[in-house]
């Protein structure tokens, strides 16, 4: 049995009249609290995920935006046996280019790079486990952005691909001996047509 309780909000604020003019900023804040609850049996777990960013860009020309974006998230996984806290910082720089498509409804493709710093506290009745990560990545992704007056817009990302590498580094704690651990991993993925989709508001004055 499993129930879930997602509410997201993520807002940009630009401080000119037309978001996609050259010159325009924008200053943008997010909000994501997801909360799962999982029964298998007698065992329930649950877990709960707070993310937040905060990020800025420029038209450096009409229809063409960069900026960046600072995230940080925090998630607990718990149960009657296990215990597990993640926590994760990150920043990324995006390039993103718009095309008109009738009046004010317009598609966009874009480009980021980004960095995240990542550690996980695990523990359970015979053992703690301690994980810190580094990982870099790039990708590119595409939507739909309608304009729906001068003080207002709506986003929505429909395909983005990644590629990711990863150096993490573990620590195990059981009663008598501590085991230390380094792996490297690379990944590659990519969201198809409205697969986890995303969104964005702008407030535009």
């Amino acid at each position: 049995m499993k129930t879930k309780l997602m509410m997201g909000v993520l807002c940009v604020v630009a401080f000119a009249a037309n978001a996609q003019t050259r010159g325009t900023n924008t200053l943008g804040f997010g909000v994501n609290v997801n909360t799962e609850k999982l029964k298998n049996g007698v065992i329930e777990t649950e877990s709960k995920t707070n993310s937040y960013s905060i990020g800025y860009g420029n038209f450096i020309k009409d229809n063409t935006k960069i900026g960046f974006d600072l995230n940080y998230s925090k998630s607990n996984y718990l149960n009657a046996t296990y215990n597990s806290d993640i926590k994760n910082y990150g920043i990324n720089l995006t390039y993103q280019r718009y095309f008109p498509l009738v009046k004010t409804l317009y598609a966009y493709a874009g480009g980021k790079g980004g960095y995240n710093y990542g550690t996980q506290e695990t523990t359970d009745p015979n053992q703690g486990t301690t994980y810190t990560s580094n990982t870099y990545s790039v990708g590119a992704f595409g939507g739909i952005t309608w304009f729906l007056s001068k003080r207002f817009a709506f986003e929505t990302t429909l395909l983005s691909a990644n590629a990711s590498y990863t150096n993490t580094e573990q620590k195990e704690n059981t009663t008598n001996t501590i085991y230390d651990y380094k792996r490297t991993t690379f990944n590659l993925s990519s969201d198809g047509f409205i697969n986890n989709l995303g969104f964005k508001i702008y407030i535009l004055f």
